[in-house]
């Protein structure tokens, strides 16, 4: 037997218990209740009785046998008639638990076989046991009875968690916790109060219009706002706080009680947890923390939900980004126009989906026309400035012949389609084969390289940006070509690439490197510049546009 009860102790301390380590018999009986069962059972029984922990030592003291003695000689003598129950005849000793009775224990005024009941100090011992196992038992009841409370407590959390975890709309899930949490806390009705966004609510156990009639003031409502504050707040006649819900509304409602929780993100109030009932409803702690743990699901439900719904919008916006940088990638030229003695390469890197560079080469009956130009700002609204501007100057260049004019009208539409803060820079020339010519106009662009004979010079002959001065005149500069010339044109993405040490790539940088590439080929040439840049802002990432245009002149024929 002894080796049973070894094997037995070890099987129950295998699993976690109230303390850590070994468990002891105080674990489950204070001293207290050891005590007194003691005193009962050696009164009742005239025997000596000890209670001991498993190691043999004392847990209680032992009982004053003669105190005892008298004291239940005492209550014999208080004993009446009045403390049976008169229609038994019973001494009863009820079992209730949270108001209900479940059962009695009883003590008959006789024996069933006739024999002598026990009387004096010795009845008045076994009246005193009666009660105190009535007491243990409702205890021991009372203690099932919240176990299973919380049992279903927990498993009505996690019922919630799954339901505000699950693949639904945030309407869907404040609706089917608010059911939950009213189910959970017993309540008439429960109500999901957002602060932020479009007020999201939700609600159960109310009728339809009781979310959309009642005013939601929770800096006026002092039951509101102490929950917002973090302490929830209870309330057994909502008619003390007016702002919380009307005289009229209760009454309709049926509801008369409120507890308010705050549902609190990094001491941030996200919204409220309302719940309602009848009249006089007493929230008790536990019915707090409940409370409060369902509206730590809500928080993370909600959170969850706006974090699911700003990557959807961010997936949603990228994929129209990504459209978007297509259609203008197919905006460009898709190869170099073939125009003898001219060599033609381009290059087009965007920083972003959407760049606000753009460079185009036009046929001209027989000439080229090259473009280049760089609008204000990145994304959206600098790529459809972008396609606007392309627009312009391809519909004005078919039909006008000085490139001033053409330059006017191009300013004059982007005014008009612009705001004061929008604007770009332009470069814009014809090249023309027959006479070895280029003819341009610069309107505020870096002015592009003329490498000849290993000098450079500039082109800049023009005016200010277009989008700005509906008035401003433009004008032209013209440039007799030779063989062997190198035209280089680009943006600022190239020149103000910008190194670890925070140094921008520069335009010597850029001449030193348009010199040292001038046997090359155009395509050649602008492989070497940007290949420059690279290498002189490393690993970094150009947070700026990159367009390029190279050409050189050969031998005409």
């Amino acid at each position: 037997m002894a080796g049973d009860a070894r094997q037995s102790d070890a099987a129950v301390s295998d699993g976690d218990g109230p303390s850590a380590g070994r468990l002891t018999l105080t674990d489950f009986l204070d001293i207290r209740t050891l005590q007194d069962l003691q005193d009962g059972f050696a009164a009742l029984t005239q025997l000596t009785t000890t209670i001991r922990d498993a190691d043999g030592q004392l847990l209680t003291v032992p009982t004053d046998t003669s105190t005892r003695l008298q004291s239940d000689q005492l209550l014999d003598l208080l004993l009446t008639d009045e403390d049976t129950d008169a229609a038994s005849g019973l001494l009863v000793a009820p079992i209730v638990v949270d108001g209900q009775e479940l059962g009695r224990i009883e003590i008959a005024d006789r024996a069933a076989d006739a024999a002598p009941l026990p009387t004096g100090a010795l009845r008045a011992a076994a009246v005193q046991f009666l009660y105190l196992l009535a007491n243990h038992i409702t205890r021991l009841c009372y203690q099932e009875y919240q176990l299973r409370q919380r049992v279903e407590q927990l498993d009505g959390l996690n019922r919630l968690s799954s339901v505000l975890s699950g693949p639904r709309e945030l309407p869907e899930k404040l609706s089917r916790a608010a059911a939950a949490a009213a189910e959970l806390l017993r309540v008439k009705a429960a109500v999901i109060r957002l602060l932020d966004g479009d007020g999201l609510s939700a609600a159960s156990g109310v009728s339809p219009q009781f979310v959309q009639q009642t005013p939601f003031w929770p800096q006026r409502s002092a039951t509101v706002a102490q929950a917002l504050a973090g302490q929830p707040a209870a309330v057994q006649n909502v008619r003390s706080d007016p702002w919380l819900i009307s005289a009229g509304q209760a009454e309709q409602e049926g509801i008369g009680s409120a507890l308010c929780v705050g549902m609190i993100v990094q001491d941030r109030p996200l919204g409220v947890l309302q719940l309602f009932d009848g009249d006089g409803r007493q929230f008790h702690r536990a019915d707090m923390d409940l409370a409060q743990a369902i509206a730590q699901l809500l928080v993370g439900a909600v959170g969850n939900a706006r974090h699911d719904e700003a990557q959807a919008e961010t997936l949603r916006v990228q994929r129209q980004l990504r459209l978007a940088g297509e259609v203008q990638q197919r905006m460009l030229p898709s190869r170099p126009p073939k125009l003898e003695p001219f060599d033609i390469a381009a290059r087009y890197v965007p920083s972003l989906e959407l760049a606000g560079d753009f460079y185009d080469l036009l046929d001209l009956q027989g000439n080229v026309g090259i473009a280049v130009a760089d609008v204000v700002g990145k994304g959206i609204g600098a790529g459809l400035m972008m396609a606007s501007l392309r627009a312009a100057i391809r519909a004005y260049a078919q039909d006008v012949y000085d490139l001033d004019e053409i330059l006017r009208r191009v300013n004059v539409a982007m005014v008009r389609e612009t705001t004061d803060s929008e604007f770009a820079t332009l470069f814009y020339g014809v090249l023309d084969p027959r006479r070895l010519r280029l003819t341009y106009c610069n309107a505020g662009h870096d002015p592009p390289l003329l490498l000849r004979d290993g000098k450079t010079r500039v082109l800049d002959v023009g005016g200010m940006v277009v989008g700005v001065d509906p008035a401003q005149r433009y004008q032209k500069g013209i440039v007799n070509l030779r063989p062997g010339d190198l035209l280089v044109l680009y943006t600022d993405g190239l020149i103000d690439a910008v190194a670890a040490s925070g140094e921008k790539f520069g335009r010597d940088r850029l001449r030193d490197a348009v010199i040292a590439a001038s046997g090359l080929s155009a395509n050649e040439v602008a492989n070497a510049l940007l290949w420059q840049m690279r290498r002189f802002i490393g690993l970094r990432r150009n947070t700026d546009d990159t367009t390029l245009v190279t050409v050189k002149v050969g031998q005409a024929h």
